[in-house]
């Protein structure tokens, strides 16, 4: 079946090398009057039945431009650049041609009269600017309520997915901005599908500098590839946005009514900008589609371990419902405001609450040195957990030489759980050896908030000499309060040490509170050598302080554990940057630092580590390729929770415990990428490989009792970890889609301890995908997909058995845009899930549809009903592989239901 598969992808690759050769291509050379070639002129082709733009080209260093896949027809050919102009040229393009080259195109200074024809002023729809590409919105046509993300599929060398994310030829755009301005931390969803097209005048695209980049003049190599969308004036402190409300039935008669309300809200002027974001419903959305804030909960549903909507994967799909039965709400406020002429002020605070409900069957599998170990849990969980968050940041160009900024946040979150469970330990051949419950009931708050400021100067008129400085602190208060019922335990207390926290028949209280104090601050200075190498230093300290204050109690026995972890540090790094041509630098550098771990309270110890962490990066970019290789090394310090030596237990007999002794570890990373794109072959690949090793590595020692697991914090010798990942989009004029294809691979191999033995866990998994695209028009396409994976847990002995999970996925969806009044969608994942060790074979298939009417066509109004898994399976399945223990959680989720919603646009 495997060879099955790469036959297909290299047919269909070869193909589409085929189909790529027979494309019609259209090249020439832009020069002036005297024969000199001009680097960065535009040149669009417009079709002459309608001057619809259908292909355009930049120049390169040696003046030429490159049209590709230029289909036949009547064409103008247009070219601009600043302080030039020429005449229209008119194009015949057969179905016979498959290339055209113009030869030299001759530019004439501005003005110039040619063959008593004047070149007038057309507009032009897309040209550069310094470094800008700049495209006019009103030369592309879009239709009536037309929102910005429809202008953007259509403007050549940008394309934007169902879940928002911007790419701009091939690059994902990591900030949008609106008239210069970040808006709501540069998400690009919200302004994408809210704002009128009509309301913009320019659609720029930039690489925006850094403080330093804009202070010095140095380009510093790093790409932050920015869109700026200009509005007009008379769109302007108007406010814009929906509203939207709806309900709808369950399949299951005891089921709620499902609801589901909310609204975006916008306005936007010269010097302020308002966003305002609520939701409240019960259809287990946890905070906002699209990823508008930071989600509260990130729960991904059916098959954790698989990554939807990386580059390569099918974008739209979420992973399937979230489990159980969610009630959420959020609300998102952003304001921003100018302050004076070069000060920028914004505010913004976020709130989410969820409440949740779920019913679910925990199953692990334990691979041993001498038989298997499974555990089955069946447990009922509910949920309350809430979220509040109020940030700021200022930002102040104090002068053209410096600039000032500030910002902190103040937050608090807090739970409430209760987990019941009945869990069930065997070995190998299915004998059991425990069954108990455990009755847990949990409540906690965090208060804390954290403050930062950073300041940036050029000294002197010397390009690239500068002086930056920066503190930052925070504080978090953590108070956890546990009530843990156990009945059944068949431990032997004789048969391992006792372990105070752990499971115990009766009910045990435990109250943790944690104090956590963080201060640090930076200079750096950087001196240009040449003017192509430059010497930068750094020196900085680190204060980070946890206060723990465990107590434990179970009848009359009472146990109090206080500790106070402190680590003191001081660094001092340099380190040569080579910079050549535009954007490739290498570097090379090392730092020093010398830290100071203290304990205090039932355990005082004071220790110091010295240590010497190089770092090396190394990067080369060009208007197709990128290559960055990068190396660096840093120091990992025990925390509070990994010291503390009262265990916390959990419903289906995991206990964690830590470690006084732990002592600090040092981690050391290598990365490295390569990305490649051809905007005019449509073609673009990208590989990703980083590797990791940890000397002194936290680790793990497990004992196995009867009904538990402890899982206690060591400093063990080594442990390795890598990631591989490469991917290709191949465009297919034919279907008028892409293929594409992407690998990914990972694993870890670490030192650990099984009932004091020292053993080696290897856990490897990898995944391939496949998709394909194909579009009926520009709002309608179908896309197939399939994904396998592949997850695997073992140690590295002849007697251990290897766990092995493998998920095959099947994917589709299907949007058709009917007229301007109809638009179909939908969407469907079958899942099947290969037996394990521990599960049998389960298949789970999902299915959603949606109808959407717009009755009025000048307002922008609309209805949608929708239908979410219309298969009823409401089963919600994760599986996953770690070190020592595969697992697979099966919950219950919302089932079959309908919604009926609509939606008010402002």
């Amino acid at each position: 079946m495997q060879h099955l598969h790469l036959s297909l992808l290299f047919t269909l690759f070869l193909l589409t090398t085929g189909l790529f050769a027979q494309s019609t291509e259209i090249s020439a050379t832009v020069v002036d009057t005297t024969g000199t070639t001009l680097p960065g002129a535009n040149a669009i082709l417009l079709r002459t039945s309608d001057t619809l733009l259908t292909a355009f080209g930049t120049t390169d260093a040696k003046g030429e431009f490159l049209m590709q896949k230029v289909p036949a027809g009547e064409y103008l050919l247009r070219v601009s650049f600043l302080g030039f102009e020429r005449p229209d040229q008119s194009i015949t393009v057969t179905e016979s041609d498959q290339y055209l080259g113009l030869g030299e195109l001759r530019m004439y200074p501005a003005g110039f009269l040619l063959s008593g024809v004047e070149v007038t002023a057309d507009r032009i729809p897309i040209r550069m600017k310094g470094d800008t590409m700049l495209y006019d919105a009103g030369a592309f046509a879009v239709g009536e309520n037309a929102k910005v993300e429809d202008l953007l599929r259509r403007l050549p060398g940008m394309s934007i997915d169902a879940n928002g994310q911007l790419t701009w030829r091939g690059k994902p755009v990591q900030e949008i901005m609106i008239n210069g301005k970040p808006f709501f931390a540069g998400n690009a969803a919200l302004v994408t599908q809210n704002l009128d097209a009509a309301a913009l005048k320019n659609v720029e695209v930039f690489d925006q500098k850094s403080d330093a980049e804009e202070i010095t003049g140095v380009d510093d190599g790093e790409e932050n590839t920015t869109v700026n969308l200009e509005m007009k004036d008379d769109y302007k402190a108007k406010v814009f946005g929906e509203l939207y409300g709806g309900g709808g039935v369950a399949s299951n008669a005891d089921a709620d009514p499902r609801y589901d309300a909310g609204g975006k809200l916008f306005r936007i002027s010269d010097a302020t900008q308002l966003g305002l974001l609520g939701t409240i419903n019960n259809v287990n959305r946890v905070g906002f589609t699209g990823d508008e804030i930071q989600n509260f909960n990130r729960s991904s549903g059916r098959g954790s371990f698989i990554s939807w909507g990386d580059e390569g994967q099918l974008p739209y799909y979420d992973g399937g419902q979230t489990p159980g039965q969610n009630r959420s709400i959020a609300t998102g406020i952003n304001f921003g405001r100018s302050m004076g002429e070069n000060g920028q002020l914004t505010l913004d605070y976020t709130l989410f609450d969820r409440q949740q409900t779920q019913s679910l069957t925990e199953r692990q599998g334990f691979t041993r040195a001498s038989e298997e170990r499974q555990i089955n849990s069946v447990q009922t969980d509910a949920a309350s957990n809430y979220s509040h968050r109020l940030g700021f940041e200022y930002e102040q160009e104090l002068d053209t030489t410096s600039r000032f900024r500030v910002g902190g946040s103040a937050y608090l979150t807090g739970s409430e759980n209760r987990g019941i469970a009945r869990t069930q330990i065997s070995d190998g051949t299915g004998e059991a050896q425990s069954d108990y419950t455990v009755d847990d009931f949990s409540t906690g708050d965090s208060p804390g908030g954290n403050l930062f400021t950073r300041y940036n100067r050029r000294l002197g008129r010397k390009a690239g000499r500068s002086f930056s400085a920066s503190l930052n602190g925070n504080y978090r208060k953590n108070q956890t309060d546990l009530e843990i019922l156990t009945e059944g335990l068949d431990d032997d207390p004789n048969s391992t040490p006792t372990f105070v926290g752990s499971l115990v028949n009766g009910l045990q209280f435990q109250d943790r509170r944690t104090n956590s104090l963080n201060l640090g601050g930076q200079t750096s200075y950087v001196e240009p050598l040449t003017t192509k190498l430059r010497l930068e230093t750094e020196i900085g300290f680190e204060v980070d302080e946890d206060e723990g204050d465990y107590r434990f109690r179970l009848n009359e026995s009472r146990t109090t554990n206080l500790l106070t972890r402190n680590w003191t540090a001081v660094r001092a790094g340099t380190g040569l940057v080579y910079r050549y041509k535009k954007s490739n630098n290498l570097q090379v550098g090392a730092d020093f630092n010398s830290g100071t771990l203290g304990l205090s309270g039932d355990t005082s110890r004071s220790e110091r580590f010295n240590y010497v962490l190089p770092n090396f990066s190394y990067r080369i970019r060009s208007d197709k390729l990128f290559y960055g290789l990068r190396y660096r090394s840093y120091v990992q310090v025990p925390e509070i929770s990994q010291l503390q030596t009262i265990a916390r237990p959990s419903v289906t007999g995991r206990v964690t415990l830590g470690n006084v002794n732990l002592e600090p570890a040092v981690r050391h990373d290598m990365s490295g990428n390569l990305w490649f794109n051809d905007q005019f072959r449509a073609l673009s690949a990208s590989a990703y490989v980083s590797a990791g090793y940890t000397d002194n590595a936290f680790g793990n020692s497990l004992t196995f009792t009867p009904g538990q697991q402890v899982y206690q914090s060591i400093n063990v010798s080594h442990n390795w970890n890598y990631n591989v990942y490469l991917g290709s989009s191949i465009g297919m004029d034919f279907i008028r889609g892409e293929l594409r294809i992407n690998g990914r691979g990972g694993g870890s191999r670490g030192q650990g301890f099984v009932d004091g033995v020292a053993r080696t866990n290897v856990t490897t998994n990898y995944s391939g995908t496949v998709d394909l695209t194909t579009e009926f028009n520009e709002k309608s396409f179908l896309k197939l997909g399939y994904t396998y994976a592949r997850n695997a847990n073992s140690f590295d002995d002849e007697e251990s058995v290897d766990i092995v999970t493998i998920t095959h996925d099947i994917a589709t969806q299907f949007e058709l845009e009917l007229s301007d009044t109809w638009r179909f969608e939908s969407r469907f994942l079958y899942r099947v899930f290969e037996a394990a060790a521990f599960a049998g074979q389960t298949n789970v298939p999902d299915l959603r549809a949606s109808f959407e009417l717009r009755p009025f066509k000048k307002a922008g109004h609309y209805f949608v009903l929708s239908g979410q898994d219309l298969l009823n399976q409401n089963t919600v399945i994760n599986r996953q592989a770690q070190a020592f223990v595969t697992s697979e959680t099966i919950s219950d989720g919302l089932g079959r239901y309908l919604l009926a919603t609509f939606h008010y646009s402002l």
